[in-house]
């Protein structure tokens, strides 16, 4: 009984994280000039020679 009650609350916990994540993009992608921030910041750390 109670693994199954970890499971549903892990699921609402995780449920909540990505809507909330969801969220915050799509208001930052309301606002132009941030969001192109936003885009250039992340583009740095994925293409980060980390040789």
């Amino acid at each position: 009984m109670a693994d199954t009650l970890d499971a549903a609350l892990e699921a609402l916990r995780r449920d909540q994280f990505y809507r909330e994540m969801a969220a915050a993009e799509a208001a930052l992608q309301s606002d132009p000039e941030q969001w192109s921030r936003y885009v250039a910041e992340r583009d740095v750390w994925l293409n980060a020679d980390l040789g």
